[in-house]
């Protein structure tokens, strides 16, 4: 897995590429708090380029989405692809956290 950050304003964007597995699901949570910034409002993860993500890194997200909620973060998920948007809607996760079908859409909705 490889993340890449982008800042736009209040809002943090990660770039997530390869694969969300038991291995690098810790990693994604701990980039993400660890670039974390007073005043962000809003996280989105970018998984365009995202291959594969499986029941550990749906449930890191979980514990992302609290720990941000508990800062006043919000969370997001644009462009997930193929199986990554199936495991999205099958696990039940896009109910927790908002899904945006592009990072401009979920921008326009997050940085106002």
């Amino acid at each position: 897995m490889n993340v890449s950050i982008e800042r736009y304003d209040n809002v943090l964007v990660a770039g997530v590429s390869g694969r969300i597995d038991p291995k690098s699901a810790g990693s994604l949570q701990t980039t993400i708090t660890d670039e974390l910034r007073n005043g962000d409002q809003a996280v989105i993860l970018d998984f365009e380029q995202l291959a594969y993500i499986g029941n550990v890194g749906v449930r890191a997200l979980r514990i992302t989405a609290r720990i941000l909620r508990d800062r006043g973060v919000s969370l997001a998920v644009c462009a997930p692809q193929g199986v990554v948007a199936a495991v999205f809607s099958g696990s039940g996760v896009d109910r927790l956290i908002s899904v945006y079908p592009t990072q401009g859409a979920a921008l326009e909705v997050l940085s106002g």
